[in-house]
């Protein structure tokens, strides 16, 4: 009877993972490919981003401001023009109102001194809006933040440097994505199936 049991509940775990729709990314980006994988001051170069308002700096290939080794290229959000920058999304973002979106990133501190620095981190229409702040010997960081809009929207992802010392909060590996759901159906399967479980328990008791 363990066995049937143990079978039955297996099966249908199965069936409800297979059943849960996929997380999709709307969007991921760790900066290694940029500039053929080389560091440059005053990048404006991005393949997903456009920088507005000041400057930031491609760094950390090898012999090139590598302050976090292992990491490959990152992003110094302020720049060397005396000018933090912000970086937005250069396509929008289609977000599914009602919908559950996971929002990740990695930030560090600058790693050259013991200021602390900010970066504003925002997606449009309201959506997300939060300040982060790291001293400059902080490690880098995974920070991870959901929300849910209400309606559908295109919207657009921003860091803004907080800032004017050539020296800011490093960036790394930005995604979006759509939190996975189970699908209905396989939720009432799931459901159906643990109900019969229950029954089948209580017949072989009997």
């Amino acid at each position: 009877m363990k066995r049937i049991m143990i079978f039955l509940v297996a099966g249908l775990l199965m069936l409800t993972f297979s059943g849960t729709s996929m997380a999709i990314p709307l969007l991921s980006d760790d900066f290694d490919t940029e500039n053929g994988g080389v560091g440059e001051l005053n990048y404006t170069d991005f393949a997903n981003w456009d920088v507005s308002g000041g400057t930031v700096d491609l760094i950390g290939s090898t012999g090139f401001w590598e302050l976090q080794p292992g990491y490959g290229l990152y992003v110094d959000m302020d720049g060397s023009s005396g000018n933090a920058g912000i970086m937005t999304t250069k396509n929008a973002l289609n977000l599914v109102g009602g919908q559950t979106y996971l929002l990740q990133f990695d930030l560090a501190g600058n790693q050259r001194n013991t200021a602390t620095d900010s970066v504003v981190v925002a997606v449009t229409l309201g959506a997300f809006s939060e300040t982060f702040s790291l001293s400059g010997d902080a490690n880098f960081t995974t920070f991870a933040r959901s929300f849910t809009p209400a309606t559908d929207m295109a919207v657009y992802l921003s860091f803004e440097g907080v800032g004017g010392d050539n020296i800011g909060l490093l960036l790394d590996n930005v995604s979006v994505d759509s939190a996975p759901v189970p699908e209905p159906a396989t939720m009432l399967l799931l459901g159906s199936g643990l109900v019969g479980l229950a029954g089948l328990r209580r017949k072989f008791k009997k």
